[in-house]
């Protein structure tokens, strides 16, 4: 008898000694969560609002490398577009995939994913502290995907931002796909400016990629 009593006290004190690992172990997931929210933190921005034109398709490009890309059918006003001016606030620029566009101000008419590489609303720039300055621009084979070789970048590669005669450099820290409905989650560190680009993920019809660039101090 005296045995059966103490094999069930044993019994007790082990489940209570997993229930006390077990709430420690949620406590430190707790924190750390926290802890990783206060720094790395989600903002949805609601991408292309009232610019995304809904006659984006994929087809399957004959080539070499079988690739998938988007076919865009542009207002005609758009078809001569090499040969309008616009009046550019800054520049980007990627020497690893030869990207160098400029940009414009947010209530231009111009910056749309349709002319131009678009800044989102709610986007800062450079020359504030902590900004987080946000472009997306299409990706495929089209006058206007300029974001088409994002995809062969890799983390520390180099992005510049020319703004208002100061040069920014900025390395990719992080690549993210996220669903394509409309909204995007940034992940950043909100202790960092951030330069953040948006564009449709190679193949596939119903994802976005984002790419989150850090400023070097």
């Amino acid at each position: 008898m005296l045995k059966k009593i103490k094999l069930k006290n044993s019994t007790i004190l082990l489940i209570g000694l997993v229930l006390i690992l077990l709430g420690v172990s949620i406590g430190f997931i707790e924190y750390f969560n926290k802890r990783k929210n206060e720094i790395y933190s989600e903002m949805n921005i609601l991408l292309y609002e009232n610019e995304t034109p809904e006659n984006i398709e994929t087809e399957e490009k004959v080539e070499e490398d079988e690739s998938i890309d988007e076919e865009i059918n542009m207002p005609e006003e758009e078809n001569d577009q090499q040969e309008m001016q616009y009046n550019y606030i800054g520049m980007l620029e990627i020497p690893k995939i030869n990207l160098k566009r400029g940009f414009l101000d947010l209530n231009s008419r111009y910056n749309q994913v349709n002319y131009n590489i678009t800044v989102i609303n709610g986007s800062t720039f450079p020359n504030e502290r902590n900004n987080n300055l946000i472009m997306a621009a299409h990706s495929g084979v089209c006058s206007v995907c300029f974001f088409d070789k994002l995809f062969n970048l890799s983390k520390g590669d180099k992005a510049y931002i020319n703004y208002k005669n100061v040069k920014y450099t900025y390395s990719l820290v992080n690549t993210y796909e996220v669903e394509k409905d409309g909204t995007v989650p940034i992940y950043r560190d909100y202790s960092k400016s951030v330069l953040t680009l948006i564009t449709c993920t190679r193949y596939s019809n119903t994802k976005q990629t984002v790419f989150i660039f850090e400023l070097e101090e």
